[in-house]
């Protein structure tokens, strides 16, 4: 910013600007700088009767003079703020177990005159104190001169999910080389999705999968048409198994048509797992 604004002042000595000019504009950016230069207020009238082009090293003198570096200085207290609206929001966000958190404040603008504000400093969410994916925190400092304003926060809640590892054809019989767990915006999450690999273990793909695309249940069947399962039934603290024959494709928990290969008889049991169904007795 430096160098663009003493590439600009001096266009303007060259272009014939005189001393009074120079020092309304050299005023403008004092006033959008925020900045207070004593020295430049006490020295206006004087720099209005200077002739630029004779004493072109004033140039770099008053440049320095309305350089921002005390907008450099505070730089430090704006980051800390920023920090203070993000472990807010952290502290208010519910996770679930295995759930990942992403939060992530805006710059606050350098030219406010921030104070660090110790010890004095307060943080709120506005309204019915919601967080949404799109939060302000409302930071307050009650010294005497205080100082207020709205820090917008970015959130993501970041959920485990099951994804190929590697692209897997049609009909392949899932096996933990072929799977992995990536985080998802839980927002962009859509249907039945699962979070641990061990679930998907021994069943088959209905249709090609591709990687970091979320596996979901209906591009599986857990038991497919024509899988040899276990039907178990428990009784008690009997637990009783046979062999049966799956007779239409089903995923987790679904009910299915299972015949059973000793007796003949076709019954419904419901799907527990890979070549595993259930039914009450």
């Amino acid at each position: 910013m430096l160098l663009a604004l003493y590439r600009l002042v001096l266009r303007l000595s060259k272009a014939g600007t005189n001393g009074s000019q120079l020092t309304c504009f050299i005023g403008h950016e004092v006033a959008m700088l925020k900045v207070n230069l004593p020295f430049f207020n006490m020295c206006r009238h004087t720099l209005s009767q200077v002739n630029v082009r004779r004493w072109p090293w004033l140039l770099p003198v008053l440049l320095l003079a309305i350089s921002p570096w005390p907008v450099h200085a505070q730089g430090p207290v704006h980051d800390e703020l920023r920090h203070y609206a993000e472990d807010h929001v952290r502290d208010l966000v519910p996770l679930q177990p295995g759930d990942r958190l992403e939060v992530k404040a805006a710059s606050i603008d350098t030219r406010l005159p921030l104070t660090e504000c110790l010890g004095k400093l307060t943080a709120d969410i506005r309204g019915a104190g919601e967080i949404r994916r799109n939060t302000h925190v409302y930071l307050q400092c009650h010294e005497q001169p205080g100082w207020d304003l709205f820090v917008p926060v970015r959130v993501k809640v970041l959920k485990p999910v099951v994804t190929a590892a590697d692209p897997v054809a049609r009909n392949t019989l899932l096996q933990p080389q072929h799977l992995t767990v990536d985080y998802q915006d839980e927002v962009l999450l859509r249907g039945d999705v699962f979070s641990s690999p061990e679930e998907l273990v021994g069943a088959r793909s209905k249709r090609d999968l591709r990687p970091g695309q979320p596996i979901r249940s209906s591009q599986l069947c857990v038991v497919c048409k024509g899988d040899k399962v276990g039907i178990f039934a428990q009784t008690g603290g009997l637990m009783l198994k046979t062999d049966g024959m799956a007779q239409e494709d089903g995923g987790f928990n679904d009910s299915i048509r299972v015949r059973n290969i000793n007796s003949g008889r076709e019954i419904t049991a419901r799907v527990m797992a890979a070549g595993r169904v259930q039914v009450k007795l």
